[in-house]
């Protein structure tokens, strides 16, 4: 191994105590704010009696799902809001075909990347909101927005290596 002295040894003892002191005290602060009083870090609406016969406004589902169940709301079909909502969620499939490094149209591939991040956050957000009047158009269009920069997306894949071959 080749060590011949303690010249290149490091001592890890103090490091390694000091962070584990800082974490059992960050634990044991929140344990014992959990325990003092429980119900601060709950939500109000927990103590609020259910009623079966009807179901609360605010409802949504995870964070993640945020922009499918937007894009459902946006289309009052149900048959077709439940097939647009599941071809939200396949058209990620369809991204692991699209490699945009050997793509001749960087700037573009980047600008349509970015709108759709940002069309996805923009559902996300509508996603969570109330079914009143201007969240409901703005998720049609943002919907109409979503698969539309989609598509595009995987046409300038499909087409930048004939049209630049």
């Amino acid at each position: 191994l080749y060590c011949h002295g303690d010249y290149d040894k490091v001592c890890f003892a103090p490091e390694y105590w000091g962070k584990d002191a800082y974490n059992i005290l960050v634990w044991l602060v929140f344990i014992v704010m959990s325990l003092i009083s429980p119900f601060v870090l709950g939500d109000a609406e927990m103590f609020i009696e259910a009623d079966p016969m009807m179901s609360p406004v605010h409802i949504v589902p995870e964070w993640y799902f945020l922009f499918a169940y937007a894009i459902l709301r946006a289309i009052p079909n149900k048959i077709l809001g439940v097939i647009a909502l599941l071809m939200s969620i396949v058209i990620f499939y369809f991204f692991a075909f699209v490699n945009n490094y050997t793509s001749s149209l960087v700037k573009l591939n980047k600008l349509l990347v970015f709108s759709f991040i940002v069309g996805s956050v923009v559902l996300s957000w509508l996603g969570q909101c109330l079914v009143e009047d201007p969240f409901t158009l703005l998720s049609v269009i943002f919907s109409l927005l979503y698969f539309g920069l989609a598509s595009t997306l995987l046409f300038v894949f499909m087409f930048s290596k004939k049209l630049f071959e």
